[in-house]
């Protein structure tokens, strides 16, 4: 459901503040939550369809989506409140996608006749990048993050392991990110004017600065996204991740069986 709530914040705009909180009550309907907000729209559903096939990583069938959704041409609104409006809430959509998805379990285990969050916790890291976001080298506990993933990859990887975890993970932030996307901006607006001045000048520099400014704005931005380091100082093995997800208690448990 966070994740789902993030979702409709990015695609509407929506404000907490203005209406019920769908994480906290899954049982809303959805199309009343989205009429709150004076934002529904049935014909927008698709691209919502489509946002949640790509954040959850699963893929349906069209003839899937309509039966959820309801969506038959020729039908009035009222028909479709009557016959699926009211049955389709949150706690629908997400029965809907839980069965699609693939489970994947960061539980403790046993280890050494003692249950263990950490290893639990790790298990699961390992078993995330086998199935849905390959690593481009062998996880081990000691093996740093930042060398297993890189750039939209570990985006990936990072937004699989929020959304999977009940526990609060941090997010990870490139300090620079503003800049460079504020410099391309620049760079189109420089494009947009200089097309008028290009053509009424006839001096075609006008139009090829911004564009090469463009390029290289955005070349330097890929570089940096993908060699730079966003990890929390504190996260920066798979072993401090795999202790941090799994808590306090946790930790003292691997430390335990450290020992024993």
């Amino acid at each position: 459901m966070p994740l789902i709530a993030e979702l409709l914040v990015d695609m509407y705009g929506l404000d907490d503040d203005e209406a019920p909180d769908p994480v906290q009550d899954i049982d809303l309907r959805i199309d009343l939550y989205l009429k709150q907000h004076q934002v529904w729209n049935p014909i927008e559903m698709l691209e919502f369809m489509f946002r949640l096939e790509r954040a959850f990583q699963i893929r349906c069938s069209s003839e899937e989506w309509n039966k959820l959704f309801g969506r038959v041409l020729g039908r009035t609104e009222e028909e479709w409140i009557e016959e699926v409006g009211q049955y389709l809430t949150f706690r629908k959509l997400v029965d809907f996608i839980a069965e699609r998805t693939t489970y994947i379990s960061f539980q403790p285990v046993q280890v050494i006749d003692r249950e263990c969050g950490p290893a639990g916790a790790f298990y699961g890291i390992t078993e995330l990048s086998n199935l849905l976001v390959p690593a481009a080298c062998q996880i081990t506990p000691s093996t740093r993050i930042i060398d297993a993933f890189r750039g939209d990859t570990l985006d990936q990887f990072w937004s699989e392991l929020c959304w999977r975890n009940r526990q609060k993970i941090p997010d990870i932030s490139r300090k620079w990110d503003s800049l460079f996307l504020s410099g391309c901006l620049l760079a189109v607006l420089g494009f947009l004017i200089g097309i008028p001045l290009s053509i009424a000048t006839a001096n075609i520099l006008y139009l090829l600065t911004p564009c090469v400014s463009l390029y290289v704005c955005w070349k330097l931005y890929c570089l940096y996204h993908h060699h730079s380091d966003p990890l929390p100082p504190e996260l920066q093995t798979f072993r401090d991740l795999a202790v941090w997800m799994s808590g306090l208690d946790g930790k003292q448990l691997l430390v335990e069986g450290v020992r024993k």
